[in-house]
């Protein structure tokens, strides 16, 4: 997974008051009612109350400052119980689960998952970042079936958003240069058409950027109908092409991840 930087987590709640109120504008409801909406109606509320657990890894380059307390911030935000553990690793875990957290949020340099201890769930933040982004990409277009969606990257998150774009209806485009994992995608999924950003963009309504590279989308290629969500970090989109969208630009680095699987793992 992309390693974020404390820079990038950041403010917590100024980040979610952000969120929220372009979540409002783009789907007609925030976070926690993107995130409760995957369950389906009449599922409930899993959140309200829900004991949960960050816990700072040491693995690899080591602890992001601010890391788990974003988490816990995003996961109390969604109604939890939710808290940051001051001790990290083992100790860590031990702390949580002492205190009565049934689910642990855990992230080292490879990856980030939500384990249910109650009834051995495991939740992938690369699945669940995929579900959000593509559930506020289906709310914001009112629906996806027969819609074309330019798709950049085929990582883990570009991967499992492939698969749930298809899974929606959507007519998918794909921008990916690793000749291995488009061949593998394309094996799983053959209705993708591999394309190029300089034939794919210009009739892109849609886009789903989930690739780390920066700022290879310009001004110039932003137009009035463009909606961009935007997994990726950093950004495709530069700086002007980002005023340019304005709340039609997507971008969180990680709570719209953390709230689907809290969902997930809770249900």
């Amino acid at each position: 997974m992309t390693r974020l930087t404390s820079a990038d987590v950041s403010l917590p709640r100024e980040r979610l008051a952000r969120l929220d109120a372009q979540l409002l504008a783009l789907t007609g409801g925030d976070l926690r009612a993107l995130a409760l909406g995957a369950l389906g109606p009449g599922a409930g509320d899993v959140l309200s109350g829900a004991r949960c657990a960050a816990v700072p890894l040491t693995a690899g380059g080591g602890v992001i400052g601010g890391f788990s307390e974003m988490v816990a911030t995003t996961l109390s935000h969604l109604g939890c119980d939710a808290v940051a553990i001051a001790a990290s690793d083992v100790a860590g875990m031990a702390d949580a689960v002492r205190g009565g957290a049934e689910v642990l949020f855990l992230a080292d340099d490879e990856r980030f998952f939500a384990l249910n201890l109650r009834v051995a769930r495991c939740v992938d933040n690369a699945s669940a970042t995929a579900e959000g982004y593509v559930a506020a990409l289906a709310a914001a277009a009112g629906g996806l079936v027969g819609r074309p969606v330019l798709l950049l990257g085929l990582g883990p998150v570009g991967l499992a958003a492939a698969r749930q774009l298809v899974a929606a209806g959507a007519a998918v485009s794909v921008i990916e240069p690793d000749g291995e994992r488009l061949a593998v995608a394309l094996a799983e999924l053959p209705m993708l058409r591999e394309t190029t950003l300089a034939v794919g963009l210009p009739r892109a309504r849609f886009v789903f950027d989930a690739t780390p590279a920066a700022a290879i989308i310009g001004v110039g290629d932003v137009r009035p109908t463009l909606l961009a969500v935007v997994p990726g970090v950093p950004s495709a989109f530069s700086a002007g092409a980002q005023t340019c969208l304005g709340v039609r630009h997507l971008h969180d680095p990680l709570a719209i991840g953390v709230a689907f699987m809290a969902v997930r793992a809770f249900s």
